[in-house]
């Protein structure tokens, strides 16, 4: 016996299958999404990990310096690499518009005779995913004023202990509500348009001087509960482009 199916029985099917699949393919997409967020968050609680570490063994227990490449803010990868920082693909966001297999690796090697084409290099290590600036920044104003004293200043003088020691300064419109446990030390980059971020909805994992990393919406008016993902301090680390050895490009 051979059974008959209407047009209309085909199209009853059809309209639930595309019911179903727009349904479920949005949460399909979410849960990629939060899948790479979650590994972005990971690669910054290994990064913490590092500068705790990093902080117990050296001089005044301070965390690693910025590194020394003018407009590079992310710390000096190689005064961590291979020590503390065994894979250097933990400062790659995988969730990055930016990420590809060749990124951090070597082109040449004319300044790097003793290394390989395609090799992770820690001077290739950019602040093209996360921004670190090796202070206790509390608010918008202390990053630009920070951003412009090391344009304008010796940047040896920012490699210094005293610099480097990541004690909170407040500001006197601020007033101290949290401890050193809720204040930044490094976040995803916040891009100065906000087609490039690399997380939907826009926003930036950030961690925190205790270690802990949370997703931080991003704010266009800058509010100070929003800090550090805001316009004005994507405006001003998004933007800058370092000047990395030649064996990088």
């Amino acid at each position: 016996m051979k059974l008959r199916v209407s047009w209309l029985e085909w199209l009853v099917v059809l309209f639930i299958f595309g019911v179903l699949a727009a349904v479920l393919l949005p949460a399909l997409g979410r849960a990629r999404e939060s899948a790479r967020r979650s590994s972005c968050a990971n690669n910054l609680k290994q990064i913490g990990l590092v500068c705790k570490m990093f902080a117990n063994e050296s001089k005044g227990e301070t965390y690693p310096p910025l590194s020394p490449v003018p407009g590079n803010w992310i710390m000096d990868v190689n005064r961590i690499y291979p020590e503390y920082a065994t894979d250097l693909s933990i400062f790659i966001c995988p969730d990055s518009p930016f990420a590809a297999s060749d990124t951090f690796r070597l082109r040449g090697t004319f300044e790097h005779p003793s290394a390989e084409p395609g090799d992770l290099h820690p001077d290739c290590v950019s602040c093209l995913f996360y921004t670190y600036t090796g202070y206790s920044l509390v608010c918008d104003e202390q990053a630009v004023g920070l951003f412009e004293a090391y344009r304008q200043g010796d940047p040896d003088f920012y490699q210094s202990a005293d610099v480097q020691a990541l004690v909170p300064v407040w500001p006197d419109s601020v007033t101290p509500s949290m401890g050193s446990e809720g204040i930044p030390i490094m976040w995803d980059r916040i891009p100065p348009v906000e087609s490039e971020f690399s997380h939907t909805p826009a926003g930036a994992n950030v961690l925190h001087h205790d270690g802990h990393v949370e997703f931080v919406r991003y704010s266009a008016y800058n509010a100070p509960k929003s800090f550090p993902v805001t316009r004005m301090t994507g405006v001003t680390f998004g933007s800058t482009v370092p000047r990395l050895s030649k064996d990088c490009y």
